[in-house]
């Protein structure tokens, strides 16, 4: 069964049932019955902050309860030894000081998309996102399929 992580960035375009989210299910079949999707708590943080500053609407909040409630959501809680190791790891890849495995330079990326991407190797899932932050990591530690944000701009009726 393939396994996917989401990005924050793409759990925004399935809630607003975005072209791009219609282009991504369509290549990944992400809530087809052989597919695992995942995202990890800190994206639901993301959302939630999301809910307050634009101060979304009944219909838009009940597109996000039905989204999650089709999507698996891996705790990031202390308990996994192995979630904390690779967290520390790609922290360290990225800010080019893992000794084994130089980058060669330092990568600016957020505490959140570290975890995200933590899930991602730890769950031996491919990450799909629509954002830059990840692609030092693509092929390094883990399978990033990226996408285009500006389809968007062709937002699908409701």
């Amino acid at each position: 069964m393939k396994r996917y992580i989401i990005d924050t960035s793409i759990l925004l375009h399935y809630i607003r049932q975005s072209a791009l989210a219609l282009k991504i299910e369509s290549e990944h079949q992400l809530m087809s019955q052989d597919v695992v999707p995942m995202v990890a708590a800190v994206s639901i943080g993301e959302i939630e902050g999301f809910v307050q500053r634009r101060n979304w609407g009944e219909k838009k909040i009940n597109n996000l309860k039905r989204l999650l409630s089709r999507i698996l959501v891996v705790d990031i809680a202390g308990q996994d030894e192995n979630l904390m190791k690779a967290f520390a790891t790609l922290t360290n890849y990225s800010r080019n000081c893992l000794p084994e495995k130089p980058l060669g330079r330092s990568v600016s990326i957020g505490q959140n998309d570290l975890w995200i991407a933590a899930v991602a190797k730890v769950a031996n899932a491919e990450l799909i996102t629509a954002d830059g932050d990840f692609d030092h990591l693509n092929g390094a530690w883990l399978a990033v399929h990226k996408y285009d944000q500006s389809i968007n701009s062709r937002s699908l009726p409701s």
